[in-house]
């Protein structure tokens, strides 16, 4: 009996050990990031040591990336905007150039609840294919993976990282609803939006900086990237960034009905070429579009502070608005708003400007120091305001 229990334990062992997670390192056991990604398994970490690799990848199932820290790529250092990054991000990176056939720079596998990070890569140099694809550098779709510590730049083709639970050809959507962490990256001079959020994205995005995002030539009047962007029903949590120099700091267009609220918080928006925070709804009957904006600071940008149009509800509070080159906040064509504790100043236009919203709560709002008017009522049908 003894010798049987001794076989089975034996057995398990080996069991047990021929699943354990592995270390990888590239360029030691494998040249190419490619080549260690076509070797890992589920659970594996492949460490890339500094360098430039230029190649396409496309993640494992279950696999972390992350860059070689050493004996000091974790130190902070001078990125290309205002916000320190790690320095093994700058000496890590994973570059387009050069590569011919069409494609995302990084992709992670789709329709995937697999734990997955990557981690502190400079991804890079796409050029504009003759295809006209609108491609962005780095492709989460239908899959939860934690995105930190990256820069993201210099995409011709597109953005910088696109986030959606749509399906390949974008159509109908995927089963897994893409819920990844976007987490202290910088996407910058990408001719796109920083980061797109498509239908069923629900997607953290805390901590980044997006600056220097636009569409090529887009004029006057003329829709321009953003530094964050959202579509239809994708309802990301976005917190704590820093957006300027964008076509828009943060953009959403032709929102849809969702359960969930929008909510944009403890952000910094300034100096885009349009509106520091842009919404607009489909507007349809029975629809359900609700946004919560809440203690940011948004100033500076060339035309509205915040604009809103056809959004259901919207909360807006604790928020400073200052110093627009038009209205500090446009409403247009919404059903409720509450306005509550927001310091407007300095706009050149109204303080507030207030189209066709049949109910409206204004309260302890410091308005003051805007040129036209504090708040600009049009086509006013209010009742119970106070």
């Amino acid at each position: 009996m003894t010798n049987r229990w001794l076989i089975i334990l034996i057995v398990f062992g080996m069991t047990v050990g021929s699943v354990s997670a592995e270390d990888i390192l590239v360029p030691d056991d494998y040249i190419t990031i490619g080549d260690a990604m076509e070797f890992a398994q589920y659970g594996d970490t492949i460490y890339v040591k500094a360098g430039r690799y230029n190649e396409r990848i496309s993640i494992k199932e279950g696999v972390n990336l992350v860059s070689f820290a050493g004996e000091d790529g974790d130190e902070l250092v001078e990125g290309p905007g205002h916000k320190k990054v790690l320095r093994r991000t700058l000496r890590t990176i994973i570059d387009g150039e050069g590569i011919e056939t069409p494609g995302y720079l990084v992709s992670f596998p789709k329709d995937t609840t697999a734990s997955m990070r990557m981690d502190g890569f400079t991804i890079t140099n796409m050029p504009e294919y003759r295809s006209g694809l609108n491609l962005f550098l780095v492709e989460i779709r239908g899959c939860s993976p934690v995105f930190v510590n990256n820069i993201v730049s210099g995409n011709r083709s597109w953005g910088g990282v696109l986030c959606t639970g749509l399906g390949i050809g974008m159509g109908p959507p995927l089963e897994t609803v893409a819920k990844p962490v976007i987490r202290n990256n910088v996407s910058y001079d990408n001719h796109g939006p920083g980061i797109s959020n498509g239908a069923n994205s629900a997607a953290v995005i805390v901590d980044n900086e997006f600056f220097e995002n636009r569409f090529p030539g887009a004029g006057e009047g003329e829709d321009d990237a953003p530094g964050i962007g959202m579509r239809e029903y994708a309802r990301p949590r976005i917190e704590n960034n820093i957006c300027y120099r964008n076509g828009a700091g943060i953009g959403g267009l032709n929102l849809d009905s969702h359960d969930d609220p929008l909510i944009v918080k403890d952000n910094t928006l300034y100096y885009n070429r349009r509106a520091g925070l842009g919404l607009r709804a489909l507007g349809k009957v029975d629809s359900n579009v609700n946004v919560i904006i809440e203690s940011n600071k948004i100033f500076g940008n060339l035309r509205a502070g915040i604009r809103l149009s056809k959004v259901d509800q919207a909360r807006i509070q604790y928020n400073v608005i200052a110093n627009n080159r038009r209205t500090g906040i446009s409403f247009f064509n919404l059903q409720e708003i509450s306005v509550e504790d927001n310091d407007i100043s300095g706009n050149l236009r109204a303080g507030m400007r207030v189209l066709n919203v049949p109910q409206a709560v204004f309260k302890r709002n410091h308005v003051y120091n805007n040129v036209t008017a504090g708040i600009d009522f049009v086509a006013w049908q209010a009742n119970n305001n106070q």
